[in-house]
């Protein structure tokens, strides 16, 4: 890695696949910004599916295409070779937890089986791959997360990230790497220009005057994290490992604390200083795929973070600011 915002010339390699996407930029955001993280020297591969915008100007080594490509296996032994090993962030897979009851197959290649092969091609003994996860779809909304509760996924979206999970850990473990995973809760903020989720549409809606449809009675709850949070609680984990600390095989980031959807629309109008037109649909089908509500434990949640937890109300303000500009 050349010297510049990115890191020193004796930094680690970051490798993010999928790194150009809404967390990958987020990652890639703090840890330009922040000393702390000097000594991680990003890499992405990404085949520019859903890059967020404004990726055209980073600089660092950066591999265009899908990660299972033998291309892109060739372009990471093509690098530095690092004595430490090398430290895997794993970003890409499906996520539209709908679509997973119509497209079972591709959710099973794009969650476990194609994520595995990479496993099997590009981890070398001594690397260091961490998961990016999901902590909602894991479980059924009856209960607080935390990073012991059983599996329990009441979509099949959750399903392929329980077996993600799981397979991927043993597959890293026989290749002679470490075997780390994030849950998060949802993630909102910065760098979100392609997502369709709630608080990204509805502030959209917002800014251009259009009104929005509410599932059911917009009582259901997430907790809500700000990406920039995501992005320094994925970077201090990758820097602990790289500098040998102790961590946590299972990881969670998330708020601990639950916002309902109706609460999402009052944050907004705070927000933009104007109301926000909105219909209630029944949305049956759907609703009972998704987890009523989802809280994850708080103390869970600040091993990695500690005091960096951005404000829900904050959070909010700091992503209008953003599509508003």
């Amino acid at each position: 890695m050349a010297n510049g915002a990115y890191g020193m010339q004796n930094s680690s390699s970051l490798i993010l696949v999928g790194g150009l996407g809404f967390v990958g930029r987020n990652i890639l955001d703090v840890i330009a910004r922040e000393p702390e993280f000097a000594g991680l020297a990003p890499v992405v591969i990404d085949d520019l599916s859903n890059p967020a915008p404004g990726h055209e100007a980073l600089d660092l080594p950066l591999y265009e295409g899908g990660y299972g490509t033998e291309a892109a296996v060739a372009f990471l032994n093509g690098l530095p070779q690092e004595q430490s090993g090398r430290t895997f962030v794993f970003l890409a897979g499906e996520t539209r937890v709908a679509e997973s009851r119509d497209r079972p197959l591709d959710f099973i290649e794009a969650n476990v089986t194609g994520p595995s092969r990479f496993v099997m091609e590009a981890v070398q003994p001594g690397d260091r791959f961490i998961l990016v996860s999901t902590a909602g779809a894991l479980f059924d909304g009856t209960f607080e997360v935390g990073v012991d509760s059983a599996y329990c996924p009441k979509n099949f979206y959750g399903a392929t990230k329980a077996a993600e999970e799981m397979i991927l850990e043993k597959l890293v473990e026989l290749r002679g790497g470490t075997f780390r995973v994030v849950r998060l809760t949802n993630v909102f903020g910065r760098f979100s220009d392609n997502k369709k989720s709630a608080i990204h549409a509805f502030t959209r809606a917002a800014i251009e005057g259009r009104s929005v449809l509410v599932n059911g009675d917009g009582g259901q709850s997430r907790d809500f994290i700000y990406a920039g949070d995501v992005g320094y609680g994925i970077a201090t984990l990758a820097r602990q490992l790289v500098e040998g600390e102790e961590t946590a095989r299972i990881n969670m980031l998330g708020s601990g604390r639950s916002t309902s959807l109706m609460d999402v629309i009052g944050a907004i109008e705070a927000a933009t200083g104007r109301p926000l037109a909105y219909e209630k649909v029944p949305a049956t089908d759907l609703l009972a795929t998704e987890p009523r509500d989802v809280i994850a434990n708080a103390e869970d949640v600040r091993v990695l973070l500690g005091s960096h937890v951005t404000a829900f109300e904050d959070g909010i303000a700091r992503t209008y600011e953003y599509y508003a500009a």
